[in-house]
């Protein structure tokens, strides 16, 4: 079954995963980091440009600001982007995800431990949950056969202007109610670099 098959109501039902919306993912106050001017442009260039796709909102709004948190890390994590993620067939398929961390610095394929994945999306960023959460519990297993066991996963679906963060956490998969805005960058990426911090 491919990740984007999955719904909520499939994970629950078939991956045992629950849900639960909570007001603050991050235990740690979030704070601000000032973007750099290659990100401004990036995202002023991208406001500009014909975004109406997933694959346009990808490449113009969340690949410059994840690229922008690997100048602040540059030996922090690796960033793959479109890179197949099968695991085990028996509980989901061969798709792939949008963009995954890695924790080891400067690796050319992926290793363990995997600790957030991104998915894009061009509408409603809730239609991505239940496909964020199919792939976290994916992440975990890929962890867990690697002698990496993580008790704790990060995901975010965003459709390039709303961000919003996951955490899966034993059996259950929370959701953030806070939205992270493009237009609010210094909040965004902070939020990015709290999660990271929790992997270094």
């Amino acid at each position: 079954m491919a990740y984007s098959d999955f719904t909520l109501v499939k994970v629950r039902k078939q991956l045992g995963i629950e849900q639960k919306r909570v007001d603050h993912i991050f235990a740690e106050p979030v704070l601000e980091i000032s973007p750099g001017a290659a990100l401004q442009a990036d995202i002023a260039d991208g406001l500009r440009s014909p975004i109406s796709t997933e694959k346009a909102k990808s490449e113009q709004l969340i690949f410059p600001v994840l690229k922008e948190l690997k100048r602040h890390n540059p030996d922090g994590f690796t960033l793959f982007s479109g890179y197949t993620f099968n695991v085990d067939d028996s509980r989901s398929s061969n798709e792939v995800p949008d963009f995954m961390f890695a924790a080891k610095a400067d690796i050319v394929e992926p290793e363990a431990p995997i600790f957030c994945l991104v998915e894009a999306k061009n509408g409603v960023i809730e239609d991505g949950f239940g496909q964020c959460t199919a792939e976290m519990v994916a992440a975990r297993l890929f962890n867990e056969q690697d002698g990496h066991p993580t008790p704790v996963l990060y995901g975010c679906v965003t459709n390039g202007f709303e961000w919003l963060f996951l955490r899966l956490e034993g059996d259950t998969v929370y959701i953030d109610s806070t939205r992270f805005l493009i237009d609010s960058l210094p909040r965004l990426l902070g939020a990015l670099q709290t999660m990271l911090n929790r992997f270094r």
